[in-house]
């Protein structure tokens, strides 16, 4: 491997790893930290510039580090991940900022952690095709605006996010013509009711609805239309309402399903396949 053997500080047997070791231990870590590494050795020196994933962590909040951050991103040639944990004292602007310069060096993968704070699509995320991996986390999603697609998306994460309202789920999903994996994950934040997952090139799916203390009232659950699906999970302990479709491509499934209304209804083809209840 590539500087396999360069000599390392006595006593030092990280710095003795090759280079796609370093870089992938560099990768985990908070971009400032990456920066950092320089100062260690001679080993060291350079090799924090071939990191392609950047973190940043605005929790605690300090001045202007965001801006900073995005001038850090503008020097980059390079960026494949980008992954940002904000807090409410970002401004929109700031983070639109980031997301544009990062998706202009192509970003394929973007996670934002908004602890609960609106976020809107940056127009980028619409214009550059790379994009694959999405992952959102504890925010506020802003409405889809019309004729737009996220024409690269294979794999959406919605962790603990909020919508306008059931619809507003749909057409996310809508506007994702080759998805093909999907995590939810509902908590007492998630506001849809009826979460309709409507998706004929999902191949996997998995659901999380067993977050907080009581069912809301009303009808509320999932709808499930994916005939691609070829790995299903799903743990739900609050749904009084769940339907599946046909899923002929079925080959592993796990269903924990907990409740105590009878609401609950599935295709036989669904109950044949699944590999747990």
């Amino acid at each position: 491997m590539r500087n396999q053997n360069r000599r390392s500080p006595r006593g030092d047997k990280i710095s003795e790893f090759p280079d796609e070791l370093l870089l992938k231990i560099l990768s985990f870590l908070p971009s400032k930290d990456v920066v950092a590494t320089s100062a260690i050795s001679k080993r060291w020196k350079s090799l924090w510039k071939e990191v392609n994933t950047f973190r940043y962590d605005a929790t605690p909040p300090y001045p202007r580090t965001c801006q900073m951050f995005d001038l850090f991103i503008r020097s980059r040639s390079n960026v494949e991940s980008l992954q940002l944990k904000l807090n409410p004292n970002n401004s929109i602007q700031d983070i639109r900022d980031l997301v544009n310069d990062a998706a202009s060096r192509s970003l394929r993968e973007l996670r934002i952690e908004m602890i609960y704070k609106s976020f809107e699509f940056p127009q980028s995320l619409y214009l550059y095709p790379q994009l694959e991996t999405l992952i959102l986390e504890k925010l506020s999603l802003v409405d889809i605006p019309p004729n737009v697609s996220l024409i690269g998306l294979k794999k959406l994460n919605l962790l603990s996010v909020r919508f306008s309202n059931d619809e507003s789920v749909q057409r996310l999903l809508s506007i994702c013509p080759r998805l093909e994996d999907l995590v939810v994950r509902r908590s007492t934040y998630t506001n849809v009711m009826v979460f309709t997952i409507d998706v004929p090139t999902l191949k996997c799916l998995s659901i999380d609805n067993t977050s907080g203390e009581s069912r809301p009232e009303g009808v509320h659950g999932f709808v499930i239309n994916a005939p691609s699906l070829r790995c299903f999970s799903i743990k739900d302990t609050f749904s009084n309402y769940v339907r599946f479709g046909d899923m002929p491509e079925l080959v592993k499934a796990s269903v924990n399903i907990i409740c105590d209304q009878p609401i609950l209804t599935a295709r036989e083809k669904v109950q044949s396949t699944s590999s747990k209840i």
